[in-house]
């Protein structure tokens, strides 16, 4: 089978690689699409030297047809369309005792999405509605994001949301927040085509952060009082944090999201004066018992969700190198989210 493998900095190609075959409680998926993550593009451009490093690449954004069943397994069948929870802890911990294996210290992300074959737990595929595409499947990892974000959250019919960042987190959380019910919602960004497709999904301002001053925007909305959760999804070596804390209410909630890189700045004061919560939320696992991936698919089936007007580019497995490129690229490109098709 075809498979994308990185070499080096900036160096993938496509090579035959040995074809897997599913074991006990595994399935053999066919790929039919995989979507480039921030995760991805990290390995891809942050190796120091350029020695041969190579590695068949994951990808643990992905749907597919399952092509073959391994023993042992009774709840999925071959033919099946299905999504793939990427999430996988070591099953023995407390953590993983209470579902809560996103914070098991053994977690790993399971996938394949950047070649035409891969194995995973039968638990692992969620069915697909007919109403459902592979493409839009593909999305339901960062949905899944957005679903945990807004439970940390406790997100209210009431309540006023801020988001800042205008990737594929933020316009994902956006909406579940607005599937949950918030009555007025802010989208904080700088690319201007993201923020276009914001307006598109619902929010109801889309403020460019490097023309605006987006507290005031948001306070505008809130007729001054602020938003009851704002949800910081930039991460990195942003300085956003501050700005989160002038837009939450007093008795409001910042959710971090963003995985930050350096330490950040922030005005305990201000949030003590404030009454106001500092929570974190990392990745997703299930809720009530429930799995949050499954609720983020019923979201999409049932039409509150919209993953279609976050693809903006659509390659062949045979042009990931060009992909990668759009993806790391995205003044250039205009990419918000890069998926590979098969």
């Amino acid at each position: 089978m075809r498979a994308g493998v990185v070499y080096g900095p900036r160096d993938i190609r496509v090579e035959e690689v040995e074809m897997p075959s599913p074991g006990p409680g595994e399935v053999l998926l066919e790929v039919k699409a995989a979507g480039i993550c921030g995760s991805d593009l990290h390995f891809h451009r942050s190796i120091a030297d350029s020695r041969s490093v190579r590695r068949v690449m994951g990808g643990h954004e992905l749907s597919g047809r399952i092509a073959e069943v391994g023993e042992g397994v009774v709840c999925r069948r071959v033919g099946e369309r299905v999504g793939v929870e990427p999430l996988l802890g070591c099953g023995e911990c407390q953590f993983c005792s209470m579902g809560y294996y996103h914070i098991c210290k053994e977690l790993t992300h399971p996938g394949g999405g950047f070649r035409e074959y891969t194995v995973l737990l039968e638990e692992k595929v969620f069915p697909l509605p007919d109403n459902v595409s592979y493409e839009e499947a593909a999305i339901l990892d960062c949905f899944a994001v957005g679903v945990h974000a807004v439970h940390r959250a406790g997100i209210s019919v009431t309540d006023a949301v801020a988001v800042i960042g205008d990737g594929a987190i933020g316009l994902s959380t956006l909406q579940v927040a607005k599937a949950a019910g918030a009555r007025r919602t802010a989208l904080i960004g700088h690319h201007e085509g993201n923020l276009e497709i914001a307006k598109k999904v619902g929010a109801d301002i889309a403020v460019n952060s490097a023309g605006s001053d987006e507290v005031e925007e948001v306070m505008q909305l809130t007729d001054g009082g602020g938003c009851e959760a704002v949800f910081e999804t930039v991460g990195g070596m942003a300085d956003t944090m501050g700005s989160a804390a002038r837009m939450a209410k007093p008795g409001g909630t910042i959710v971090v999201v963003g995985s930050f890189a350096k330490p950040v700045e922030l005005n305990f004061r201000h949030l003590l004066r404030n009454e106001i919560d500092l929570i974190f939320s990392w990745s997703y696992s299930t809720w009530q018992g429930v799995p949050e991936f499954e609720i983020a698919l019923d979201l999409l089936a049932r039409g509150e969700l919209d993953a279609k007007s976050l693809i903006t580019h659509k390659f062949p497995l045979d042009r990931i190198s060009d992909a990668f490129h759009a993806a790391l690229n995205k003044s250039e490109s205009g990419a918000l989210k890069v998926m590979i098709i098969y």
